[in-house]
C-alpha cells in the first residue's frame, strides 16, 4: 500500500499558477477545475492506494519561539494594499473550500486538520507513524522542508509536483543545515556569516564529529538552538493527535458527473476526460491512519 499525503495550501498555490491557461469553452470554476485537473493528473502519476489531504493550521509553537515567524507574510495594517491582499487571502481560501467540499462529496479521500499545528508537521507525523509500520508514503509538495524526512526511512518518499519528479535524499543533515542558514521562506534569521558553502562545511565537521556546536559562540550557538526548534517537525502527542479533525469523503462517480455539469466545468463531463477522471479515483481506498 501507499499513502498519497497532499501538502494542501502547496497544492493549491500551485493550481492558482495554472490560471493563465486557457480553460475549455464552458467552464466557469476556474479554481475548482485546475484543482481537480491537477488532482487526478497527480493521482495517475503517483498510483496510491489511499489519499489524503492535508490543510493548514496555526503554528502556535513556532510563535511562541519566534514571534517574527513568517512575519514577512502577514497582511500589515499599514500596507496601502492591506484590504486588496486580504481579499486575495480570502478568495483563496473559498476557492479551497469550494474544491474540498467537491473532494469530500464525490472522492475517496481523507481531509485532516489539526488547528494549532501547520500541515507539514501534521504530515511528517503521519509519514514518520506508517513509515514504523513499514508503510509506504508520498508526501507531495514543493517544500523543501520535507526533506529533513528522507533521511529517516526508505518507506518516505518525496514528490515536488512543481517539477513534477522525486526528490533525492539530500547528502547532509537538513535540519542542522537550516538551523545555520535559516530559511527566508519563514522568516527565519540564520547565523551571521554563514551562506550555503559555509553552513554545508559545518554541517560535514558536525557530522563527523571534528566540531561540536557547542564550542559556536553564545549568540551563534543560541541562535542554532533557536532555528533547530524552528524547522523540526512537531511531534503531536496523543492527547493532540485525538484533536486532528478527519473530514472522510465516498466515490461516487455518478454524483462527479452531475457537479460536474452544476458547477460548469462540461469538458471533465465529456469523453475521454470523465473515464480518465473515474479510472484514476475508483481504484482509491479509505486511508486506515
Amino acid at each position: 500500500m501507499t499513502v498519497l499525503l497532499l501538502d494542501l495550501q502547496n497544492f493549491a498555490y500551485r493550481c492558482r499558477m495554472s490560471f493563465g491557461k486557457p480553460l475549455p469553452e464552458g467552464v466557469k470554476s476556474n479554481f475548482t477545475f485546475q484543482f481537480l485537473r491537477n488532482l487526478r493528473a497527480l493521482v495517475a502519476e503517483i498510483k496510491p492506494t489511499s489519499l489524503v489531504l492535508v490543510k493548514e493550521g496555526s503554528p502556535e509553537h513556532r510563535y511562541e519561539i519566534y514571534p517574527e515567524y513568517k512575519g514577512h507574510r502577514k497582511v500589515k495594517a499599514d500596507d496601502p494594499e492591506a484590504e486588496k491582499k486580504f481579499q486575495d487571502i480570502m478568495a483563496l481560501k473559498e476557492q479551497v473550500d469550494d474544491a474540498l467540499n467537491f473532494v469530500t462529496k464525490n472522492l475517496e479521500a481523507t481531509v485532516l486538520k489539526h488547528a494549532k499545528c501547520e500541515a507539514d508537521d501534521l504530515i511528517a507525523n503521519i509519514a514518520r507513524a506508517l513509515a514504523k509500520e513499514n508503510k509506504d508514503c508520498v508526501i507531495a509538495s514543493s517544500d523543501k522542508d520535507f526533506t529533513q524526512l528522507l533521511r529517516e526511512s526508505p518507506h518516505i518518499r518525496l514528490y515536488n509536483f512543481g517539477t513534477k519528479d522525486y526528490v533525492a535524499t539530500p547528502e547532509h543533515d537538513v535540519l542542522v543545515y537550516k538551523a545555520i542558514i535559516g530559511d527566508k521562506s519563514d522568516n527565519i534569521p540564520g547565523i551571521p556569516g554563514y551562506g550555503p558553502k559555509k553552513a554545508l562545511k559545518l554541517c560535514a565537521a558536525i557530522a563527523d564529529g571534528s566540531f561540536e556546536v557547542e564550542h559556536l559562540s553564545q549568540e551563534h550557538y543560541e541562535i542554532f538552538q533557536r532555528n533547530l526548534k524552528l524547522v523540526k517537525f512537531y511531534e503531536l502527542d496523543q492527547a493532540e493527535r485525538r484533536r486532528v479533525q478527519a473530514d472522510r469523503g465516498h466515490f461516487d462517480p455518478a454524483a462527479c458527473m452531475i457537479d460536474f455539469l452544476m458547477l460548469g466545468m462540461p469538458s471533465m463531463a465529456e469523453e475521454p476526460a470523465y473515464s480518465r477522471f473515474v479510472d484514476t479515483f475508483s481504484t482509491l481506498k479509505q486511508a486506515v491512519l
